[in-house]
C-alpha cells in the first residue's frame, strides 16, 4: 500500500498542525492514547496560551481538533484571539488507541513490550495491531479521512488542527512530499509544537516542523 496522501488541493492551502499542551500523564510518562481522557496541567495551559499569542496575528480561517479533552482545552485557548472562528471536533483526529498500554506508567515490562512493537514498525509491519487497540494502518486510515475532509472544506484557506503525538507522526509521514511511514520516528512532536504545512498543486511540504519557539515564554510564566 502506498503511504502517500492521495489528494491535495489545487489552491494554496495552509495547515497549522499542532499537538495539545502537556498533561500530568505526559509529565509522568503514562500512556494516554485514545482512551485516557486527561486534562491539561498548569504547564500545558501556559504552553497553549503561549501558542495562542504566537498565532494571534496569523490569518486562521477555521479550527479542527480531536474530541479528547486535552485537545479540546488547547483548542479553546487557541481560538480566543481569533473569535469568531469556525471550530469542528473530529474523532478521526483522536490519538492512536494504545489498547492494553493505556494508563500504564513506565516499567521495564511495558517499555520492552512497546520496544518490540516499534521494532515491528521499523521493519515495515504497520498492520500489527496492539492488543485491544489499533495498528498504524488503522491510524493512517483515520488520518487520510480527516485530511480529505479538512482540505476539501478549507481549500485556499488556512486551518489550525489540534491533535496528538503519535497521530502527528503518522499524519505528517503520510502527507509530506518525500516521506512515508518509515520516517515516523524521525518526526518530533513536542507539546504544542507547530508544523506549518503548505498544500498546493498535488504537493505538500513543511515550512516549519516541530517548532517550539513560543515555549520560552510559557516556561517563564510557570516559574514566576
Amino acid at each position: 500500500m502506498d503511504d502517500a496522501f492521495p489528494h491535495t488541493p489545487t489552491a494554496r492551502t495552509t495547515l497549522y498542525l499542532v499537538r495539545h499542551g502537556e498533561t500530568e500523564h505526559n509529565r509522568r510518562g503514562i500512556i494516554q492514547g485514545g482512551g485516557v481522557d486527561s486534562e491539561l496541567n498548569e504547564a500545558g495551559r501556559a504552553q497553549a496560551r503561549a501558542l495562542a499569542g504566537r498565532l494571534r496575528s496569523e490569518p486562521v480561517d477555521a479550527l479542527y481538533a480531536s474530541t479528547l479533552q486535552r485537545a479540546r482545552q488547547t483548542a479553546t485557548i487557541l481560538t480566543r484571539p481569533h473569535q469568531p472562528l469556525s471550530r469542528t471536533h473530529l474523532r478521526d483526529l483522536n490519538e492512536m488507541d494504545w489498547g492494553v498500554f493505556e494508563g500504564e506508567p513506565p516499567s521495564e515490562e511495558r517499555d520492552a513490550s512497546m520496544g518490540a512493537i516499534k521494532a515491528d514498525w521499523r521493519a515495515g509491519n504497520y498492520n500489527r495491531s496492539i492488543e485491544g487497540g489499533e495498528s498504524i494502518r488503522d491510524v493512517q486510515k483515520r488520518a487520510r479521512r480527516a485530511l480529505r475532509h479538512i482540505l476539501r472544506r478549507e481549500e485556499g484557506r488556512t486551518a489550525l488542527v489540534v491533535t496528538h503525538g503519535r497521530y502527528l507522526r503518522v499524519l505528517l509521514a503520510t502527507l509530506l512530499q518525500g516521506h512515508d511511514l518509515g520516517d515516523m520516528q524521525d518526526l518530533g512532536h513536542a507539546n504544542t509544537c507547530v508544523n506549518r504545512v503548505v498544500c498546493e498543486e498535488g504537493r505538500a511540504w513543511a515550512e516549519l516542523q516541530n517548532c517550539t519557539a513560543h515555549l520560552s515564554s510559557a516556561a517563564a510564566s510557570t516559574s514566576s
